[in-house]
């Protein structure tokens, strides 16, 4: 008897919460991993969870169900329910929604995103990122889908899908390399957005809107202005002579 009471515990109050916080973190970066030490806030969540859908569980044997709908009920409350909230929960931490309702109520809550590498890798899309190494080395390539940065706070290391080279004159020209640059080896990371890439290229002949191995990438003007802003010199503004 002791045994089941124990099941029933840890299915009421630890697994809801363990369901709604492992698929949480899918979503939102640079939390801590599932351990030991979040048992309070699985206990707390699955409590939550237990007193907001508890009575489908209860009708459910209050009118004396078939087993398949007690188990049905038990698998929406423990399981179903948790997984959708917690996904739900995700989708609008990473897209910020509740720190936009909190700053229309002119209130600052702390982000739920440690630091600025995870804050700015886990939103980009897709753009050209140009690397300054501390050697002075410089690589640029397309930041993507295959490309990868680590989460880990003690390994930062980055892997860019394609490099590009940077001439002296024109766009960039792509190879068939990646690279994967090591923790403490970056000194800055440049980030140039697609569409400004565009327009610096809106008299180039080869197009930059779809990267491939065979495209070029933005033109020496806008690594121009990444080296001057590395420097500390003021690229020339809208309608300034450069």
């Amino acid at each position: 008897m002791a045994k089941i009471d124990a099941i029933y515990v840890a299915l009421v109050f630890i697994v809801p919460g363990y369901v709604f916080l492992c698929i949480r973190n899918q979503f939102v970066v640079g939390q801590g991993k599932l351990g030991k030490e979040q048992l309070l806030s699985y206990v707390t969540v699955s409590g939550v969870n237990f007193a907001l859908w508890g009575w489908i569980i209860y009708f459910a044997y209050q009118y004396e169900a078939y087993i398949p709908v007690k188990a049905v009920a038990w698998i929406t409350v423990i399981i179903a329910i948790p997984a959708i909230s917690g996904a739900a929960m995700g989708v609008c931490n990473q897209r910020d929604y509740f720190r936009k309702a909190f700053h229309r109520a002119g209130l600052t809550p702390s982000h739920s995103v440690p630091s600025a590498w995870d804050y700015k890798f886990s939103r980009s899309p897709g753009e050209w990122v140009l690397v300054t190494l501390k050697s002075g080395t410089r690589f640029a390539g397309w930041w993507a889908g295959r490309s990868f940065a680590s989460d880990a706070p003690s390994e930062r290391d980055l892997l860019i899908e394609q490099v590009y080279e940077i001439p002296d004159d024109g766009p960039w020209t792509p190879t068939r390399k990646s690279v994967l640059i090591m923790s403490g080896e970056m000194q800055t990371i440049e980030f140039i957005p697609q569409e400004i890439a565009n327009e610096q290229e809106a008299t180039s002949p080869t197009p930059t809107s779809r990267p491939s191995a065979s495209s070029e990438g933005p033109s020496a003007a806008a690594t121009k202005q990444s080296a001057e802003r590395s420097s500390g010199v003021s690229p020339a503004g809208p309608g300034q002579a450069a």
